[in-house]
């Protein structure tokens, strides 16, 4: 099994098929969740590394079988979609759909039974949610606490975008009260900033200029 991928993002579609190209002049397409696209979006054209999943999908009957690579930011991203694809009717292209916020963010909102939050997810409704809570809460607990380093409670001023955006920045390794300063200094200077992608990189340029 592919476990791991690393080369320049050279491609990536706002559906979340992103194309690596490796050494040996190689170019592998690799489908990603929803929520790595803001992040891989302000990475294009550099070197990334993503922990993937490798199935093959189609007909077995036929034949007709081809390999695809599903690829997270972290293993633990990973790790937490082996998890939510258990549930009853979340195959494994609709996980990576659903898979619109943070894999913490998921886990706290399941661990909490936010059935609301998670009926809002692209194609999971209000049967789905009440699904998924009925099958993984009380097992994510190691997921919802990752982010903030334990299961403490988010202020409610890091919620929506900005939340998504602090989470962009702690899974690349910043931080969290670092990334935290760096995108209430960035919104305090341009406060009508309202996409993810647009606050990480104001957030970078404080970083960039007061470190």
């Amino acid at each position: 099994m592919i476990a791991r991928i690393a080369g320049r993002l050279v491609e990536l579609t706002p559906g979340g098929s992103a194309c690596i190209e490796t050494g040996g002049g190689l170019t592998y397409e690799v489908l990603v969740p929803s929520a790595a696209v803001a992040a891989l979006t302000l990475q294009l054209g550099q070197v990334v590394a993503l922990s993937t999943l490798q199935y093959f999908e189609g007909n077995i009957a036929s034949g007709n079988l081809v390999p695809r690579l599903l690829g997270f930011l972290t293993p633990a991203d990973r790790a937490f979609f082996q998890e939510f694809t258990k549930v009853r009717g979340i195959s494994l292209r609709r996980g990576l759909r659903a898979m619109s916020l943070p894999a913490a963010q998921l886990a706290a909102a399941i661990e909490s039974g936010d059935e609301r939050l998670l009926s809002s997810l692209p194609e999971i409704g209000k049967k789905t949610a009440a699904q998924i809570v009925a099958d993984l809460r009380g097992k994510l607990g190691e997921f919802a606490g990752a982010a903030a380093g334990g299961p403490t409670p988010v202020a409610a001023e890091w919620t929506g975008v900005r939340r998504v955006a602090l989470e962009i920045l702690v899974q690349w390794g910043d931080r969290r009260a670092d990334a935290q300063r760096w995108i209430a200094a960035a919104l305090e200077e341009v406060p009508d900033l309202r996409e993810p992608e647009e606050i990480v990189r104001a957030a970078y340029r404080v970083k960039n200029r007061v470190g």
